[in-house]
């Protein structure tokens, strides 16, 4: 009987744990969020303010049905939409590349030493990525604000009460989840019928406030994908003239962005056959 008694207790505490959620803990902050979401958005953007670009070692991992893979990447940003992506080698030289800048987007594979180059339109980025990010909303996904700066105006701010979260919608179709306590962004969200790509931010450093672990789901292609900070990062670093410029390697062959097969891209490239 005294066991049944301590299992009865044990699970009403664990299932009143379950049940317990931040609104119950900042009861006030829940009512301000459903009456005036809004008037939560404008704060929360201002922590990012001084953070402008990142430099950071990363570790990926890219699931496709029961394929699996994994590398170690170099990765630097630059408000409002310079990247620089490198997946390293065992020796930690880089083995493919994909930068983009306000011009430019270029995809290197030094296996088969060849660029991929073309102007940074019409979604290009989109396409030497492998899915519907543009470079723009991978630096707002990176850095942690989450909204591009392009899309920051005009937005609307509804309360999700079943995320128990401030659902920000931008007139471009990003959807961002805040968090009204935290002030940060849990999930981001951007596409259309044809496809979605969902961030969801795990795990935060305290200062600056950037995520050091996301997932990101990408469908309809099934890509899981994991990419978690490998150290701290390098902040508000001051890159070198030319840093984020499309270089050829020597003795590669350039050929058109617009040639690279549609399930090219470079995270394409890092998920196994299934």
């Amino acid at each position: 009987m005294q066991r049944a008694t301590v299992l009865i207790v044990a699970a009403f505490l664990v299932t009143g744990c379950a049940r317990r959620h931040w609104t119950s803990d900042h009861p006030d902050v829940a009512v301000r969020a459903q009456a005036e979401p809004q008037a939560f958005v404008g704060p929360a953007l201002q922590q990012w303010a001084e953070l402008q670009s990142l430099a950071g070692s990363y570790s990926i991992r890219v699931a496709k049905g029961i394929g699996r893979g994994s590398a170690d990447l170099a990765i630097a940003v630059r408000r409002p939409a310079d990247v620089d992506i490198n997946i390293l080698g065992p020796t930690g030289a880089p083995q493919a590349y994909l930068r983009a800048n306000a011009r430019e987007v270029g995809l290197s594979f030094g296996e088969e030493r060849v660029l991929y180059r073309g102007p940074s339109t019409g979604g290009a980025f989109e396409r030497a990525l492998g899915f519907d990010l543009s470079a723009a909303h991978v630096v707002a996904t990176l850095l942690g604000y989450g909204i591009p700066e392009a899309e920051a105006t005009g937005t609307s701010a509804t309360w999700d009460a079943d995320a128990r979260r401030i659902r920000v919608d931008t007139v471009n179709g990003t959807q961002a989840w805040l968090h009204p306590v935290t002030r940060r962004f849990d999930q981001i969200e951007r596409g259309d019928v044809r496809g979605m790509v969902t961030a969801t931010l795990t795990s935060w450093l305290t200062l600056p406030p950037v995520p050091d672990a996301l997932r990101l789901q990408v469908e309809p292609d099934g890509y899981g994908i994991e990419l978690s900070l490998s150290g701290a990062p390098t902040v508000n670093p001051e890159f070198p003239p030319g840093f984020f410029e499309i270089d050829v390697p020597p003795g590669f062959e350039v050929r058109a962005l617009a040639e690279l097969a549609q399930n090219g891209g470079i995270f394409g490239r890092l998920a196994p056959e299934e």
